[in-house]
């Protein structure tokens, strides 16, 4: 016992927040005061094995020489550490000085350092927090920016699909110099049928004369150059819908009807994207995550350890059993001899 130094401990409550939507939560209990969604256990599991891990050993071991720090006068050999102790002994013996409590109920950690100064457990648990809140933003910024670079790469294909089919579009009618096939074609039709129709009129009128008047007839003559002018122009019309050539309207219509579709399909992709992409934002701003310090660390005015009070009294305990059990054998042995 009077080789023990004296040990102080500094201790603080942390617990991992989600950012959310709703600014009072369904729950009750901590979750409801702080405003937040309830950290589930994987959160405050993965910040245990963070704080208890080499990375964070080695982020502060520049700063607070734990071979030196934990090395009073060598007097103490079960609590100071070799001051040639190895990287995989200095973690061991950090995960002796710094105590992670988890309530399962709330997931609250209890975060406690212990040292030799009293100054120096306090400042180890603080810069402990400080690098446990970088560690839980760069993981929850990490998340979210993978998040967002997805959603940001599927915007951008889209977009560039989107104007090469625009570019296709413009071409195509760039070069047959019409703008819309199909609203040609119908135009042709109507015309076709206005003259059909006028071309029944005609024949009509030319069975009429017929019925007194000789086919040589001036009048019937003249009829019937009419009809053939309209005959003429319908198939002229009917020409410029159907043909083997690549440049009538028919081709050019189914041509034009997939190289719309294909702007059309390159549209609706590019709002569904574009919707993705403010989903993906709004998601990963509901995912991000914050540690709060619900007790801050302090500065300890009297050690915790050693307990002398418990040594001594269980000290004592034992010498009185040892020294039972020496008189019950030499009062069996007394028997014996009798």
């Amino acid at each position: 016992m009077t080789l023990a130094h004296p040990r102080f401990i500094s201790t603080a409550d942390v617990v991992v927040k989600q950012v959310s939507e709703s600014s009072v939560p369904s729950g009750g209990g901590l979750s409801a005061l702080l405003g937040v969604n309830s950290t589930s256990k994987e959160d405050a599991t993965y910040l245990t094995e963070y704080i208890l891990s080499n990375d964070i050993v080695k982020r502060l071991d520049n700063k607070f020489k734990f071979r030196e720090a934990y090395h009073v006068d060598g007097s103490d050999p079960l609590n100071e550490i070799d001051p040639d102790a190895s990287q995989e002994d200095l973690l061991e013996y950090f995960k002796s000085r710094v105590h992670i409590n988890l309530d399962e109920q709330s997931y609250v950690l209890s975060v406690s350092t212990e040292a030799f100064d009293s100054a120096y457990a306090f400042e180890l648990n603080k810069a402990i927090l400080s690098e446990s809140e970088q560690f839980v933003n760069r993981i929850s910024q990490e998340v979210a920016r993978d998040q967002l670079v997805f959603a940001e790469t599927q915007l951008d294909e889209s977009q560039d699909r989107l104007n090469d089919a625009k570019e296709q579009l413009l071409n195509y009618q760039n070069e047959n110099e019409i703008y819309d096939p199909q609203a040609n074609a119908q135009i042709v039709n109507q015309l076709i049928g206005s003259l059909q129709a006028q071309l029944s009129s005609l024949r009509t009128e030319e069975r009429q004369l017929l019925s007194y008047l000789n086919p040589d007839a001036p009048q019937v003559v003249s009829l019937r150059s009419q009809i053939k002018a309209v005959e003429e122009q319908i198939n002229q019309e009917q020409t410029k819908l159907t043909s083997p050539n690549t440049t009538k309207l028919n081709r050019q219509a189914v041509q034009f009807e997939t190289i719309k579709a294909d702007v059309e399909f390159a549209t609706e992709l590019y709002k569904l994207s574009l919707s993705s992409l403010e989903k993906a934002r709004l998601e990963a701003f509901k995912k991000m995550k914050n540690l709060i310090v619900i007790s801050t660390p302090y500065e300890a005015e009297e050690s915790s350890y050693p307990r002398h009070i418990y040594i001594i009294w269980t000290s004592l305990a034992l010498l009185l059993m040892l020294y039972g059990f020496v008189r019950l054998v030499m009062a069996v042995v007394r028997d014996h001899r009798s």
